[in-house]
């Protein structure tokens, strides 16, 4: 085998960093290094606390629908030009995804752009209390434009749906529920005119005529019910008047198509049911704007709720001209002045586009005040994971019960000599032990014990080693208790250091 390794792992050693310094470049020396591992580490628990962090933030960094009325979008029901306008007049706007403050409900005004008529909106109004609000109904059905072949497009246009585009008329009663009948002027007038309820000065030309595509104004004097059958008996005639047309198309003669007899018969009965009873009378809104005697800007009876029912004032199409958006802020600042909220300032709602206010445990932790007490906790964690780290390390190996080996033997005779207290009795032995082993040392060992006595008194003498042997033996052999054995066996120590110290000349001699 190779001693370096293979090429593909000597390949590898020289591309990465943090290659050891073994002879043999493998992987082992590459990838498994501390600094390697402990990156690694690191990165994975950072990525994973982002990927927390911005699962609990996900609904607030949520984009708002493309080709939608946002006060992000773009379209021409969008009003993004409507927001960046007064913004360049110097008013305060902002966005609110959901419920506000109650010191804002009753000094900001918060504006409602929905796309479509839904019941939604009664629950956000009720949860407001008595905040002020507009509410600028839809008008027209879009969707996000996807452009065609051979058709020019832009992210974040809209494209008429369901034909002209426009949504039912129907639909309005249920958003808010008293708000009264919706109706559309096909042809309105070129010279409309724009009337407001209080004469003032608003920075509005004299001379500007709006042109409107199918005005949509409040009808204050038709009920709901009436509409209803009107509604349903153009429905009925645009019906009739296709199979007509297909009729004539295949060439056959064209039936109208008979009624149903026991409708008939019941409709008598539910008219005379009708008179019976006393028709409601009609709730008295407040008109604020009118256009050519049609009431656009409505204040709802008892309510600090405004309703605008045409929003090709205020949004995109509006901006086509100069007189356009003078009339957009002049709406605004008319419904701020009615409802004496703080000048130059409103809130664009959000939330009925998806865009709701999020609140959970994750996005608690991480936000003010509760930032702070997260950081603690993630230092003091990181302390705990820091001492433990350095506290535990390789698994100790397990003591065995019984000794093994000369060493071992011999540690476990003292240990039993000492728990039986009989170990400041062996003070000779040991005094005796220590001398042999000087003489090991020095080279004494295969002399006879007599020559070896003489050699190690006389190096005794000729070092003046103090205390002597003699001394130290006669003591320890007499110590009266384990501390004084423990003294003198030190000074036996201290006396075999000073017997085996280096002195070559004095060596020399003794051999």
């Amino acid at each position: 085998m190779n001693p370096q390794g293979s090429a593909r792992e000597r390949l590898l050693a020289q591309s990465l960093t943090g290659r050891g310094t073994s002879t043999r470049l493998g992987l082992n020396n590459v990838l498994f290094k501390p600094v390697t591992l402990i990156s690694l580490f690191l990165i994975g628990l950072f990525a994973f606390g982002a990927l927390i962090v911005l699962g609990g933030f996900a609904k607030d960094l949520r984009k708002l629908p493309p080709g939608q009325a946002t006060p992000r979008s773009i379209s021409a029901v969008g009003y993004q030009a409507f927001s960046t306008y007064l913004k360049d007049l110097n008013y305060d706007i902002r966005e609110t995804r959901g419920e506000r403050a109650r010191y804002d409900r009753r000094e900001r005004l918060v504006i409602y752009t929905p796309s479509r008529p839904s019941r939604r909106l009664n629950g956000t109004l009720k949860s407001e209390g008595e905040a002020i609000n507009l509410i600028i109904l839809p008008k027209w059905s879009v969707g996000q434009m996807t452009p065609r072949r051979g058709e020019e497009g832009q992210k974040g246009w809209a494209r008429k749906q369901r034909g002209s585009g426009l949504q039912n008329a129907n639909l309005y009663k249920a958003v808010p529920t008293d708000l009264p009948v919706l109706r559309r002027l096909d042809a309105p007038s070129p010279d409309a005119q724009v009337f407001f309820s209080s004469p003032r000065q608003r920075g509005l030309s004299q001379a500007y005529k709006p042109d409107f595509n199918k005005l949509q104004y409040f009808d204050l004097t038709t009920r709901w019910a009436e509409y209803s059958e009107e509604l349903k008996a153009l429905r009925l005639k645009e019906i009739e008047d296709r199979r007509r047309k297909d009729a004539e198309a295949r060439g056959d003669a064209y039936e109208r198509k008979k009624k149903d007899k026991k409708k008939e018969k019941t409709a008598p009965n539910a008219d005379s049911e009708k008179e019976d009873k006393a028709p409601e009378p009609l709730p008295d809104h407040e008109v604020i704007m009118k256009i050519d005697g049609h009431a656009v800007l409505i204040r709802l009876e008892d309510t600090q709720t405004y309703v605008l029912s045409e929003p090709d004032l205020v949004n995109t199409m509006a901006f086509k001209t100069q007189g356009g958006a003078q009339l957009s802020s002049a709406i605004l600042n008319e419904v701020i002045f009615s409802a004496s909220t703080l000048p130059a300032t409103a809130d664009f709602d959000v939330s009925l586009h998806g865009i709701e206010k999020n609140r959970n445990l994750i996005k608690l932790m991480v936000t003010p005040p509760f930032l702070a007490a997260s950081l603690c906790l993630l230092a003091a964690g990181g302390l705990v994971a820091w001492q433990g780290f350095n506290r535990f390390g390789d698994p100790a190996r397990p003591r065995p019960d019984y000794a093994q080996g000369p060493v071992s033997l011999a540690k476990t005779a003292a240990e039993f000599m000492d728990i039986a207290g009989r170990a400041d009795k062996t003070g000779g032995e040991y005094a005796d032990l220590i001398r042999r082993q000087v003489a090991a040392e020095l080279g004494y060992k295969d002399r006879t014990t007599a020559h070896t006595d003489t050699l190690l008194d006389a190096r005794e003498k000729r070092l003046k080693v103090q205390p002597s042997f003699a001394d130290l033996k006669s003591a320890i052999a007499a110590a009266p208790d384990s501390q004084s054995y423990s003294h003198y066996a030190r000074a036996l120590s201290t006396w075999r250091t000073s017997m085996t110290q280096t002195d070559l000349q004095q060596d020399q001699a003794d051999s």
